[in-house]
């Protein structure tokens, strides 16, 4: 169990599941409006996000502060999701609140990383 835990939660794959959460949350959006802006802004986020978090990766202490906020204020709207459909779609708050949790303890692992290698 501590291997899994040390493998979900190490700077690298906390990241990648960051980035990986944006692209499937701009790919359902994408979808679900339809329109070439939605699109447009969805791909701009993923980009702007993987960015922000190769900066991370490396090391750079603003990226990292950023990342983290970036991250507690994804699993925030998460948990607000979750939260409000807890009653009238119970599925989308059991997809929603492992996604919120992650991000907050991923951000927390980030955080926490900022002066080690990675």
């Amino acid at each position: 169990m501590r291997a899994l835990l040390e493998f979900l939660f190490n700077r690298r794959n906390v990241l990648i599941g960051f980035l990986l959460i944006k692209a499937i949350a701009a790919v359902a959006s994408g979808l679900m409006a339809g329109t070439a802006e939605v699109w447009a802004i969805g791909v701009l986020a993923v980009a702007v996000y993987a960015v922000i978090a190769r900066f991370a990766y490396s090391g750079r202490v603003i990226s990292i502060w950023a990342i983290t906020v970036l991250m507690l204020y994804e699993g925030a709207g998460a948990l607000l999701l979750a939260w409000s459909n807890l009653t009238t779609a119970p599925g989308v708050a059991l997809i929603a609140l492992p996604v919120a949790a992650y991000l907050v303890l991923g951000a927390l692992a980030v955080f926490s990383s900022r002066r080690a290698n990675g």
